[in-house]
């Protein structure tokens, strides 16, 4: 086995193992030459780089036996590494990268419905687990046929006649309960055509608010779907000495999250699963399907944490205040999708433009959990506040991990969301086919843009801007990168060919893996054009503000 140089740089050198024929490479040992520098292999061994033109800048030939540690000691014939002339013609030897890799997987980390099977439990699509919430077929009418179901609502000043003496006493709604539950209303308006209005009758629906105190049952809030019956619209709450959640709702704790769940019964929807607080003593294994959990919907009774999400930060948890992905998806097909909620460019998460406490950060230490649901425009998601390391994803159906909680944030299925701007942590964003403006903010971030023209800018830290087709870049819908610095960031196509090197030329010749780097001083414009096809032309071409060079290349 010998290791020779193929790339020479002025600051750097790039390694390949080459070896002989049945000769075994063994992952263990060959895993890290911190001395030598990063090494490639046919099996993408991970690998380490080093800057090694001290130890070769007078030598021409070095052996060596690796120990180890890693460490280059005594001489041995097995190990044989080679210098080349400076003046050699640059080729860029294919690097082992985990940029893709990260991308690849993050992208399919929430992947569901088809055959998968989570938890021992079959997974639903997002439309499967809305039919699913929807099984009992319960839903208002709209009476007037003017396309919006409109409900008014009532908070109860007194028991109510047929009130259920075994819930103890009544009592009413205090201030905070009614402003609280007004935003949950909101929340569901947002996403559906369905409207609120106080008024003590009327509308194609009447909704009312109560609490109670005994909770025996076991529950803590319960509602009636509607059904016709004389108990449609009704939501109560439990008051007690044990059980105060429900006394002061807000924004991302359990009281308000109750009331948002128990107007999602009221609206026609039921738990994800056959369960009910008063029912025994349920639990995630009772659950139908894989994504029952409080990560996916509202109306769930089970913790994120079934499907590997976390919405705790500080110590204490936090809980989704407006409905989620799968909720959203069930009230819009009961009902129909409000496609004029937030129809113009809006900014959620710091700097929120959204007008709704959940969709709003302001300091690092901000807690949010929330599912994106808008009309139209050009959008952002602004976590630029947070430290956190975080992975932003762009598409639709999809989940972020934000603010150092996992699995918090998602787009509903449908949604454009077009910006994402990371925070000061070491980030990793993914776009989506919309023309996106990524912004990765301090840290050292990898950024995909997908599809479309995108706009690219890594920030301050080593970024790595990858690629995972020619189709993401080219000259239809060409990427730019607005911040390039030679030497700290690189530009990562090695998902896009199994070429093993590039080679740089001044002009296309119809050989697979030409590529031409262009720079213009006056302007700080540049390019990277490669042919990955042998067609004489640039199936990629990515533009840079800053010069890059072939070392900052990932192939």
């Amino acid at each position: 086995m010998f290791i020779e140089i193929i790339t020479v740089l002025s600051a750097a050198y790039r390694f390949s193992i080459i070896t002989e024929k049945n000769t075994r490479l063994f992952p263990n040992t060959c895993r890290y030459f911190p001395a030598l520098g990063q090494l490639t292999s046919s099996r993408r061994v991970d690998t380490f780089f080093q800057d090694v033109s001290v130890l070769l800048r007078n030598t021409r030939r070095v052996t060596g036996f690796l120990a180890a540690g890693g460490v280059l000691s005594h001489l041995n014939p097995f190990y044989q590494l080679t210098k080349v002339k400076e003046n050699a013609a640059i080729q860029l030897s294919a690097a082992t990268s985990t940029s893709f890799d990260q991308i690849n997987t993050f992208a399919h980390e929430y992947d569901r419905g088809g055959n998968l099977t989570i938890n021992g439990k079959p997974s639903y699509s997002v439309d499967q687990a809305a039919n699913f919430i929807l099984r009992d077929h319960a839903a208002w009418s709209d009476r007037d046929g003017n396309g919006t179901i409109n409900l008014t609502y009532t908070f109860l000043t007194a028991k109510p006649a047929g009130f259920d003496n075994s819930l103890g006493t009544f009592s009413a709604f205090n201030a905070q309960q009614k402003a609280q539950a007004v935003l949950s209303m909101q929340s569901w308006a947002d996403v559906a055509k369905v409207s609120f209005t106080q008024a003590a009758s009327g509308g194609d629906g009447h909704m009312t608010f109560g609490n109670y105190s005994d909770g025996s049952s076991g529950g803590a809030a319960f509602a009636s779907l509607p059904s016709g019956g004389r108990t449609d619209g009704q939501s109560w709450y439990l008051i007690d000495d044990s059980y105060r959640q429900n006394v002061s709702p807000d924004n991302g704790n359990y009281g308000r999250q109750t009331l948002t769940h128990e107007i999602g019964h009221t609206l026609g929807l039921s738990h994800p699963g056959d369960y009910n607080a008063g029912n025994g003593n349920p639990t995630y294994k009772d659950a139908t399907y894989a994504e029952d959990t409080r990560g996916y919907s509202v109306m769930s009774y089970w913790s994120e944490s079934n499907t590997d999400q976390n919405f705790v930060k500080g110590g204490a948890p936090s809980y989704s205040s407006a409905p989620l992905l799968d909720d959203i998806a069930a009230v819009q097909q009961l009902y129909g999708a409000n496609l004029s909620t937030r129809a113009t460019d809006t900014v959620y998460g710091f700097n929120s433009t959204a007008g709704r406490d959940f969709y709003s950060a302001t300091s690092a230490s901000s807690k949010v959990v929330f599912s994106v649901w808008d009309g139209g425009g050009k959008d952002t998601l602004d976590f630029s506040g947070f430290t956190q390391n975080q992975k932003i994803n762009l598409n639709a159906a999809s989940f972020s991990d934000v603010g150092g909680m996992v699995g918090n944030v998602s787009i509903a299925k449908g949604v454009v969301v077009e910006n994402a701007i990371g925070g000061s942590g070491n980030d990793l964003l993914i776009g989506n086919a919309a023309a996106n403006d990524l912004k990765g903010g301090a840290g050292n971030d990898i950024i995909y843009g997908g599809g479309g023209a995108d706009s690219l800018t890594g920030g301050a830290g080593a970024d790595i801007f990858v690629f995972g087709a020619s189709s993401d870049s080219n000259r239809a819908a060409q990427d730019t990168i607005r911040d390039f610095v030679s030497g700290q960031d690189k530009i990562d196509v090695s998902a896009i060919s199994t070429l093993s090197a590039l080679q740089f030329v001044n002009a296309f010749s119809g050989h697979a893996g030409e590529a031409i780097l262009n720079y213009n001083q006056s302007s700080n414009l540049g390019s990277l054009a490669i042919d990955f096809t042998g067609q004489g032309v640039g199936d990629f071409l990515v533009g840079t503000v800053g010069q890059a060079f072939a070392a900052d290349i990932i192939v």
